[in-house]
């Protein structure tokens, strides 16, 4: 695979991510609250590193990275990954 490929891959599963998020949302808002479906689609995991300042008095550094998943999300990658692999032969 080349760095090509690699980019569009990344930018491909990042898309697909994204519209599952959203996708997620408006189902959550669709889906009564008191049902345990939109608990299923609306329920996110986060891993990563929470935000961390380091204030060295001339600037100020803050790092970390947050991904949050939720089912749509999952989903999406999915198909984008399938989609790549039907289009990158």
């Amino acid at each position: 695979m080349g760095t090509k490929n690699l980019v569009v891959l990344i930018v491909v599963l990042t898309v697909g991510a994204l519209l599952g998020t959203v996708l997620g949302k408006f189902i959550g808002m669709i889906i009564p609250t008191e049902s345990s479906w939109r608990e299923l689609f609306t329920e996110q995991v986060t891993a990563g590193l929470h935000p961390t300042t380091l204030d060295l008095q001339v600037i100020d550094l803050t790092f970390g990275f947050l991904l949050k998943f939720n089912l749509p999300s999952v989903i999406g990658i999915l198909i984008a990954a399938y989609i790549f692999r039907l289009f990158a032969k």
